[in-house]
């Protein structure tokens, strides 16, 4: 029997409307600016992202001010990024940090603080070493360890730093488009860029890893509203208890 829900709630209706509201901007006003209290509480809700083990490997370059914008545009790819960057009042270039252990002794002071077990807490820096595992011999061993032990016992698989580190950057990266649609902003997320200009053009350190670019401002006014992308079905998407088995929810 199909389990039967509550009606959605008023802040579920809420959330709908943000996510399917957010589209990938195509142009920007170039004559409207974003407010420094909006642009703070954006800032305050995408430092809400969660992070593996709260390392919050992650951090991100507002550009605004025009030379600058300028000089993020000659690190496009394209024309049509250029143009976004060019007239978006702002624009968020998102950081991962491919050394995350720069991050730990603040973060194990906070977890002390807070009370976490003064055990657990050293144990953070052990974990962050594994998962975010240096180079490809050490991820090579940890993974043939990992699936020797795993019919033994759960084991977990080592990635490399640079995909440890992207995850939660992108993670904040979404967090950032969702609170800016849910301010009325326009956004356009892009991969689209030369990451080792954009490196140099915003003192970024070498250490971090440039996965996405978000201009950000308002859209015109006589622009009309695109319609939403095309999705993959449900049914494409989500599988219940075991994969390819279709869940009960889209029946």
């Amino acid at each position: 029997m199909p389990r039967r829900g509550r009606t959605h709630s008023t802040a579920a209706e809420a959330f709908r409307h943000v996510v399917m509201q957010r589209r990938a901007a195509a142009a920007f006003d170039a004559t409207r600016d974003v407010a420094d209290d909006i642009l703070e509480d954006v800032m305050q809700l995408t430092r809400r992202a969660p992070s593996s083990f709260n390392i919050q490997p992650w951090t991100c370059v507002l550009v605004r001010s025009a030379a600058q914008r300028e000089l993020v545009g000659r690190a496009a790819l394209s024309e049509s990024n250029r143009r976004r960057v060019m007239d978006a009042p702002l624009t968020a270039v998102f950081c991962a940090d491919l050394e995350p252990a720069h991050a730990l002794p603040r973060v194990k002071a906070e977890a002390v603080t807070r009370g976490k077990d003064p055990k657990q807490v050293e144990d953070l820096e052990l974990a962050v070493g594994y998962y975010a595992t240096h180079g490809k011999l050490a991820s090579l061993v940890k993974g043939v360890a990992a699936n020797a032990l795993s019919p033994v016992a759960p084991a977990p698989q080592p990635e490399g730093r640079k995909a440890w580190a992207y995850k939660s950057a992108m993670l904040a990266a979404q967090t950032y488009l969702l609170a800016a649609t849910a301010h009325g902003l326009a956004t356009a997320p892009m991969e689209g860029f030369d990451a080792a200009r954009l490196r140099a053009y915003l003192d970024v350190p070498a250490r971090y890893a440039l996965p996405l670019v978000v201009a950000t401002g308002y859209a015109p006014a006589e622009s009309p509203e695109p319609p939403p992308s095309p999705r993959l079905d449900v049914t494409d998407l989500f599988f219940e208890d075991r994969f390819g088995a279709r869940p009960a929810a889209a029946s």
